[in-house]
């Protein structure tokens, strides 16, 4: 399946969640604090957004939220499934400025560098 093919599947996904969708089209990075909540192996052994924190923990990744809550926190992963739980999950617990990328790594790769650990 050609790269062009697979991105025009990819692009027509709507994962729903309580946190604020981002599109790449709008996306300034410098406004958020980003973080992969995917599994750390999974983190560690496949590409991500350039510089952004990994937290897959729920527990964790509330701390993370408490001690920032003046942030926008910005949750991704491989296709925004688990950002968009996640999401979920942190707005029920009351946090406010909570977004997710609803994007697959395929096509993140064509608007933010990607990196490998």
């Amino acid at each position: 399946m050609s790269k062009d093919i697979l991105k025009r599947i990819l692009k027509n996904q709507n994962h729903v969640s309580k946190a604020q969708k981002v599109t790449l089209e709008s996306l300034n990075l410098e406004e958020y604090l980003v973080i992969d909540v995917r599994n750390p192996v999974v983190f560690a052994t496949t590409p991500h957004i350039q510089g952004v924190i990994n937290i897959h923990n729920i527990q964790n990744l509330k701390s993370f939220c408490e001690q920032n809550q003046n942030c926008k926190i910005l949750l991704t992963c491989n296709g925004g499934l688990e950002a968009a739980n996640y999401g979920t999950e942190l707005v029920d617990l009351g946090f406010k400025e909570i977004y997710f990328l609803d994007e697959y790594l395929q096509i993140i790769q064509d608007y933010l560098p990607l990196e490998n650990i």
